[in-house]
């Protein structure tokens, strides 16, 4: 030590050791440089340590040290106990070689209090989070006493919650007071017994659990290196649903014929021997397929090519299906015609659909930038073989390129299911990409006796099913099989550097698989589901949904009122009130107004139909009993008005036509009081014309109803019932699901022009002189000049009753 430094340290820790020295010690010696305090309290007493008696600052200084935690399983344990002890003393170790550093440069270091981070530290994420699981089981448990959808308006949160982010963080209680004050009013109960819109929502404790573990780890498994466990675990789970639906083998990620081998090495073993070779086979034969675009099942199965990926939603998979078919057309034609732009081509795509296929196709169409043809449908809501080939044919003709054909199994609609057997021998002759969507029915496969829906499943090159809809898993997460994985990755790969790994000519990295990079760790909830339920236990989840919808079916055909649509095979029942489409309309409208059960509504054939699909996971008889009592009372209500309206407009169309005659006596008597008197003056008066009177026309609002007579019109009120009266103005969510049309109305021009931008000017100006000549017009330029409802179609006017009723 230097002779100054040690002459100044000397003088400082006898300062200190006099200033903590007892008061009874009266002598002032200067302690010699053996006596003088430690290094360590030195330091301690010149520099401020964060060694304080507060949590805060324990906590800060404690995360200086490294910390392991190991799960201990049976598989993973630890090979020496005392390699954390070990890890731990080398950090200390290399602490105490800094120090001397740090006592050079004391002098210039200026140290501040800590101050403690707020937020949620690891003592209150405990309490909280078992509060959480708490909260959200009482809400699953007491879920039937709240109303199924929400009575709000459009911007009810804006004014009960603050216009800027708090400054300071708050309590965790005022959160949660808030969630109750102002997010639960608008919230849509899906697990509610008396949610029977749309398809189910799949949720359960098990895949809670694994989504809250997924969000614990907190991991982005774009590919095999950013995180081994989410790639191959969801390759594994991909594997097992096929193997549960009884997919066709050349779907699933794993050749079934190597099962009996005990490790994919000999694969491995057998690519290495034959390397070159095989890698030139392998481009010839994807080449030959590419070129070809035909379905070369046959030529395909000598080596496995198929896999799947988890997506978000059956729109994501149908988009990655069309993009794929697209890059693999496009590539043939070129190949086939070096001289034809990329643009030209694309410009001739076709893409054929159901019309009852569900919107995201169209949607993808407008993505891809291809056409779409929504094709008609039989008797039995079907896409047959024979419209589509038609088409196909038509198409051709004049010069367009088909390449993609989108089959459903269980249409959003009516749960209808296409002819894939008819459709995929048409796909393979016109070698064109054949895509099948079984987001809900895709499901029920797991049960032997509804295989016979995916019947003619071996023509597809690509599949899709959403287990978040029927397998009790939660949103989001859908399945997605492809026969030929290089027809995906060829579309879809883009490879910068700082995303390869040395492993990626082994490994699968999904990022080459979708149009999103980032991907969350979806297949631990299907793990945590399967594992926790059995393949019998979501069977029978499954045919229980079944059955309940066949007894919701009967209850319905007890009464004369109403009458089915379509057949009933799966979890959906679809019904009407006999009559006009505006009576279905407006007992729907009546029934979601009363916040006691909700479903929606679908058009099929011009025919307005309302939706019942069984989606509570705990739905028994009773359930399906209270909604028909529901159902039934308020159609009392809408038939009693509506025989009340009848009513008051024959009664009230003969007191017009009594009121008219008097009206007109009068007129004729005036008529002929004038004449006696021109008849008896003997003046003789100038000839003078008299004018006709005109009536105005009068225009019909929605509560007069106007009559005509010969001489005149008669407009009065509509006799209004109590029930009428009474009703008060319906929520805008109500009225938005019960009747689309109204806010989805026929653009006008001026809306028409606001979109000017999406069309050439050419396109543009044969929209506004052609409009009413929509044969003449694309498809595009009928999409820009008027929005699709499936209301449309609904008659404005009063509904006719049936003679029978």
């Amino acid at each position: 030590m230097d002779k100054n430094f040690g002459t100044l340290y000397n003088k400082l820790t006898n300062l200190f050791h006099s200033n903590t020295s007892s008061s009874s010690s009266n002598t002032s010696s200067i302690p010699e440089i053996s006596s003088s305090l430690p290094l360590s309290t030195f330091l301690d007493r010149i520099i401020p340590m964060t060694t304080s008696s507060s949590p805060n600052n324990q906590r800060h200084s404690a995360s200086r040290i490294t910390r392991q935690i190991s799960i201990k399983t049976n598989d993973n344990q630890l090979s020496n106990p005392n390699d954390l002890t070990k890890q731990q003393n080398k950090i200390e170790e290399r602490s105490n070689d800094v120090q001397p550093d740090l006592v050079r440069n004391s002098t210039q270091v200026h140290y501040e209090p800590i101050l403690s981070v707020p937020g949620m530290d690891d003592t209150e994420f405990r309490r909280r989070g078992k509060e959480m699981i708490d909260y959200i089981a009482d809400y699953l448990k007491h879920i039937k006493e709240r109303r199924v959808t929400p009575e709000v308006e459009p911007g009810y949160l804006r004014p009960m919650l603050p216009k800027n982010a708090p400054e300071k963080s708050e309590t965790w209680e005022n959160i949660m007071e808030d969630v109750e004050r102002a997010i639960m009013p608008g919230i849509t109960h899906w697990q509610h017994p008396r949610f029977h819109a749309y398809f189910p929502a799949g949720n359960s404790y098990p895949s809670i659990l694994g989504e809250m573990l997924s969000a614990g780890v907190g991991i982005v498994g774009f590919s095999w290196a950013a995180s081994p466990a989410c790639t191959e675990l969801e390759t594994i789970m991909l594997d097992w649903i096929g193997r549960m639906m009884a997919l066709p083998a050349g779907f699933l990620p794993f050749d079934p014929s190597r099962d009996n081998k005990d490790s994919d090495d000999d694969e491995e073993d057998d690519e290495e021997l034959c390397s070159e070779s095989d890698e030139e086979s392998r481009d010839d034969d994807l080449h030959d397929s590419i070129s070809n675009g035909e379905n070369n099942h046959g030529q395909k199965s000598t080596r496995h090519i198929g896999g799947g990926v988890l997506l978000g939603s059956a729109s994501e998979c149908i988009l990655v299906a069309m993009l794929a078919a697209r890059t693999k057309k496009i590539t043939s034609k070129r190949q086939a015609d070096p001289l034809m732009e990329d643009g030209q081509i694309l410009a001739r795509l076709v893409c054929y659909t159901s019309k009852l296929a569900h919107s995201c196709v169209e949607k993808a169409g407008l993505i891809a930038m291809v056409r779409v043809r929504q094709l008609a449908v039989d008797e039995h809501f079907s896409l047959r073989g024979k419209t589509l080939e038609e088409c196909i044919r038509a198409d051709k003709e004049k010069g367009l390129i088909p390449f993609l054909v989108s089959g459903t199994l269980g249409t959003t609609s009516c749960c209808s299911y296409d002819n894939l057997e008819e459709i995929g021998e048409i796909c393979q002759r016109e070698k064109l990409w054949f895509h099948v969507d079984g987001a809900y029915a895709g499901s029920a496969f797991i049960c032997e006796e509804y295989r016979y829906i995916m019947k003619g499943l071996q023509y597809a090159d690509s599949f899709n099913t959403n287990p978040n809809k029927w397998l009790l898993m939660n949103f989001d997460c859908s399945c997605f099989w492809v026969r030929d994985k290089f027809a995906l990755i060829n579309a879809m790969s883009v490879d910068p550097l700082y995303l390869q790994h040395k492993h990626a000519q082994k490994a699968v990295d999904y990022r080459h698989w979708g149009v999103a990079l980032s991907r969350r760790f979806r297949s631990l909830k299907l793990w945590f589901t399967i594992r926790s339920y059995g393949i019998e236990g979501l069977r029978h989840y499954i045919r229980e949904h079944c059955r309940l919808a066949k007894v919701f079916a009967s209850l319905i055909s007890m009464d004369n009122r109403f009458e089915t649509i379509g057949d009933v095979t799966l979890g959906l029942v679809c019904f009407r009130l006999k009559g006009s489409n505006k009576l279905s309309q407006k007992l729907l409208l009546s029934l979601n107004d009363s916040g006691l059960i909700h479903m929606v509504p679908s058009m099929v054939n011009d025919i307005y139909i309302i939706r019942f699909a069984v989606c509570a996971k705990h739905a028994n008889d009773d359930d399906m009993r209270i909604a028909f009592n529901i159902i039934q009372e308020h159609a009392d209500d809408i038939l009693a008005e509506y025989r009340a309206q009848r009513g008051g407009r024959q009664s009230s169309s003969t007191d017009s036509l009594d009121l008219a005659i008097k009206q007109t006596a009068a007129i004729n008597n005036e008529y002929d009081t004038t004449k006696s008197d021109e008849t008896i003056s003997t003046e003789v008066l100038p000839e003078t014309s008299i004018a006709p009177i005109i009536y105005p026309a009068t225009k019909v609002r929605a509560n007069t109803i106007t009559t005509i007579t010969p001489h005149h019109r008669v407009t009065f009120e509509k006799p209004l019932t109590n029930l009428l009266k009474d009703k008060r103005p319906r929520p805008m969510f109500v009225r938005m699901v019960s009747d689309a049309k109204l806010y989805y109305p026929k653009r006008t021009t001026s809306q028409l022009s606001r979109q000017s931008s999406l069309i050439t000017p050419r396109a543009r100006k044969r929209i506004q002189s052609d409009s009413g000549h929509h044969t003449t017009r694309s498809s595009s330029e009928k999409y820009l000049s008027r929005t699709v409802s499936i209301l449309e179609t609904v008659n404005s006017d009063e509904g006719e009753l049936d003679d029978k009723q």
